[in-house]
């Protein structure tokens, strides 16, 4: 159901982050990704589904995920925290090294404080070029880096700033989620 998410079940995506006791308890190893999905929905592991679901989809669409997810915050974000998202975008329309380290400036100057400059951290660990100074010697960041930037960044925009939507924002990403997992555009 999932073709975007090329593994045969949770355990192999939960294993690859710090899961809650509760998504712990509810995946075994014999539980596919779908079945995982779906108890992970219907106990309301919202934090944990997103950590699983950006560990699951590939590169581009995890960060096409964070973008349109941080989109439904739009009125709170600064001119900065709203250039994050719109060069994030444009990352995944055209991957290129100029976006990349366009996002790294981002993400320095907001300091990781925020949904959008994760986001941002999250293109530029993407693992498509050098995470040191360009005039360096590369060094790749770690694989599912970026996964981790965007869960943080759509875990942090559901809570920061306060306000009292969490569950509709939660439902609203996962749902994006689901579709692009499904191959379908967001």
């Amino acid at each position: 159901m999932y073709k975007k998410i090329p593994y045969q079940t949770g355990r192999q995506l939960l294993d690859r982050f710090s899961s809650s006791d509760e998504a712990q308890a509810l995946i075994d190893e014999e539980l596919n990704v779908d079945d995982s999905i779906e108890a992970l929905l219907e106990n309301e592991l919202y934090f944990d589904l997103v950590q699983f679901l950006a560990h699951g989809l590939p590169v581009r669409e995890a960060i096409w995920w964070g973008a349109h997810t941080l989109d439904a915050r739009n009125d709170v974000w600064s001119a900065m925290q709203k250039q994050c998202i719109s060069t994030a975008k444009a990352w995944v329309k055209s991957p290129s090294e100029e976006q990349r380290r366009k996002s790294e400036l981002f993400s320095n100057k907001l300091n990781l404080n925020c949904g959008p400059s994760w986001l941002a951290q999250a293109v530029f660990w993407n693992g498509s070029g050098s995470i040191v100074a360009p005039d360096l010697p590369t060094v790749l960041p770690d694989p599912f880096l970026y996964s981790k930037a965007v869960a943080g960044a759509i875990n942090h925009s559901a809570a920061l700033p306060n306000w009292d939507k969490t569950d509709e924002y939660y439902k609203k990403s996962i749902g994006i989620a689901l579709e692009l997992a499904k191959g379908n555009k967001a």
